[in-house]
């Protein structure tokens, strides 16, 4: 591959109360592809009422993209998948399992995706 030509995504999630993990990795044009209609979804993402009353009223779920132990079913919350993909169709099942590929994992998961951005090459220095 051309080293001008080279692309990387940064996706960065939340696990838990601003715990912050990311994870730099070289795409192809197809992957960004896929990553902006993922980015598209997520950002077109709306808060929602879980099913389960939490001090006295429904819990509001705020969570765009809850996967793994930070997904909340107790409190009524759907996993990204029932939510973009079965619920919205917003992204196909291919693509999430793309993205899911992509995505840093914590040991309990994550439940927001805060960033997801595109570098591209422009040119490289080799010094050694």
């Amino acid at each position: 591959m051309n080293d001008t030509n080279r692309k990387f995504a940064v996706i960065t999630v939340d696990t838990n109360d601003a715990d912050y993990i990311s994870e730099t990795i070289e795409v192809t044009e197809e992957q960004v592809l896929m990553l902006a209609r993922v980015a598209t979804a997520i950002k077109a993402f709306e808060s929602y009422e879980g099913k389960q009353i939490y001090m006295g009223r429904n819990h509001v779920c705020r969570h765009n993209f809850p996967v793994g132990d930070c997904l909340r079913e107790d409190l009524g919350e759907k996993s990204a998948i029932e939510y973009y993909v079965k619920d919205k169709k917003t992204i196909t099942e291919d693509d999430f399992l793309e993205f899911m590929g992509l995505l840093p994992y914590s040991e309990y998961g994550s439940h927001t995706v805060t960033t997801i951005k595109i570098l591209a090459v422009i040119g490289e220095i080799k010094l050694i």
